[in-house]
């Protein structure tokens, strides 16, 4: 039976070559491997990243008599091809044929096909893949963006440029019309976001000049048409303009606000296997699955803890510590973690500070720089291990990996979406509008997903999340914050034991 020799096959390799101390690895593989046999689909929550938990699917993967799909980004697809399946080949005594690209006659061949998300999404969705071949998606966490991104219209400067070649005629025109929707799209006041919701006098512009263009059968044309008809869809659809002010440079977009029935129909009868680090305090994912359009009675659901004592969060919290709305908080945040890092010795294991404020950032990143001189940056991979990184929610979500476990992250404030970013803003609107909770249905969940995500490397190294806000105590929303955070143990006061 296939789960017998994964396990035996895993659990030799672990023996002389285990390359992290995460204990799920067999249950994990076997549960794969199950999968596989029956054709069953299955949603893991691991509590890891995906570089600690690849291993487990990797081996049923390629000891299975089957094709198999796996789903990753272009930078792990990479690193999958040329390094990790080579030597567990090697290791499992396997010759699997690898390949990144698929076609109808690779069911027959036994091979591991490594897709992108954005290819396999164009290839499901338009009935190019056979149903009947398992697929597993590592990083699931990140599926609902990567659809998102795969859903959204964009119409950038290449397009205008492309569009006015295309009507050589309407040059003129095109150029005096574009010209004053630069204007306008660059009067927008800046944000740290530098996205803004398009006005009305912006959507007429270029509603105007798709009116204007001969029908044409090609990709820009009929993008530009769906493009007309989300802007007169504002219920539907978020659209908006992405500014690079330094090049001069627009991109208008148009993203939807709940996924449609195309997106659903992805899930039926296929066998798929969804990993990821953190999706719901829940096993059943509920929030995620129904974002989805996934019914979970067909998943097998499961989500591993954190292994005790191990992975156990040093959470501190300084007493009485300023709401993040109060005019003082900026001058209090900024003491604290002089004091944080002031605190903390030398171990060669980096420290981050995470901020989502850009003034404060950059005044936070001044001051430690002036204490702790080149050993503090700003949003930059150029690190050692005694770095002092100060960045965004956004940069170390995408770099953690990258990095060091870290001994001390520090957050200034819960990463709650904020409303200030417009794209936010029109999600909630959406929610108002169905006059449901949009702080509890969305914020919320958003936030402490986020904050689950953010702190997976931190404990893998029972490293401190200083949390310097004070809301996790005085809310009544606390207490979902900290559940999501267990098993931690938690203080109120500078301990240098624990930093040291």
């Amino acid at each position: 039976m296939l789960e017998a020799q994964v396990h035996s096959e895993l659990r030799n390799f672990l023996r002389y070559h285990s390359p992290s101390d995460w204990v799920h690895h067999l249950t994990m593989a076997r549960l794969v491997a199950r999968g596989l046999r029956l054709g069953r689909s299955a949603i893991i929550q691991t509590g890891v990243n995906n570089h600690t938990y690849d291993l487990s699917y990797l081996t049923p993967a390629l000891l299975c008599d089957e094709t198999v799909i796996i789903i990753t980004t272009p930078e792990n697809q990479q690193q999958l091809i040329t390094q990790k399946i080579p030597f567990l080949q090697q290791k499992l005594a396997t010759n699997k044929l690898v390949i990144n690209q698929y076609s109808p006659q690779q069911k027959n061949h036994h091979s591991l096909i490594l897709l992108t998300p954005q290819d396999w999404l164009t290839k499901t969705i338009n009935n190019q893949i056979d149903n009947s071949i398992h697929t597993i998606i590592e990083e699931a966490e990140k599926l609902p963006q990567f659809i998102n991104e795969y859903l959204t219209i964009s119409i950038d400067i290449y397009d205008w440029f492309t569009l006015q070649n295309y009507h050589g005629n309407r040059k003129p025109y095109l150029q005096t019309q574009l010209a004053k929707l630069t204007k306008s799209v660059f009067n927008h006041p800046t944000n740290p976001y530098n996205s803004y919701l398009l006005d009305k006098r912006e959507k007429h512009i270029i509603q105007d000049i798709i009116l204007q263009l001969k029908p044409r059968n090609s990709v820009l044309y009929h993008k530009l048409l769906k493009l007309s008809e989300n802007l007169s869809a504002e219920k539907e659809y978020i659209n908006y303009v992405e500014i690079n002010r330094q090049q001069g440079q627009f991109t208008i977009k148009s993203s939807p606000l709940n996924f449609d029935d195309s997106i659903k129909t992805i899930w039926q009868k296929k066998f798929i296997t969804l990993i990821a680090n953190y999706l719901a305090p829940e096993k059943e994912a509920i929030d995620y699955t129904n974002k989805l359009g996934i019914d979970k009675n067909n998943y097998t659901c499961l989500k591993f803890s954190p292994h005790a004592p191990n992975a156990i969060l040093k959470l501190y919290f300084p007493e009485k510590f300023l709401f993040p709305n109060s005019p003082e908080f900026q001058n209090s945040v900024t003491r604290e973690i002089s004091a944080l890092i002031s605190s903390t010795k030398i171990n060669h294991q980096p420290i981050i500070i995470i901020i989502e404020d850009v003034p404060l950032q950059a005044q936070i990143t001044s001051i430690l720089a002036s204490q702790f001189g080149s050993r503090v940056k700003l949003n930059q991979l150029d690190f050692n291990n005694n770095t002092v990184l100060v960045c965004g929610i956004s940069f170390w979500y995408q770099y953690q990996d990258k990095f060091p476990p870290p001994q001390l992250l520090i957050m200034a404030t819960l990463p709650i979406p904020s409303l200030e970013n417009p794209l936010v803003a029109a999600q909630v609107n959406h929610y108002k509008r169905q006059k449901k909770d949009w702080f509890r249905l969305y914020l919320l969940p958003d936030g402490i997903k986020t904050l689950q995500q953010l702190t997976v490397s931190v404990r893998k190294n029972q490293g401190v999340l200083a949390l310097l806000d004070s809301r996790v105590s005085f809310r009544s929303y606390g207490g979902r914050v900290l559940e999501a955070l267990e098993p931690y143990a938690k203080i109120n006061y500078l301990d240098l034991n624990w930093f040291n």
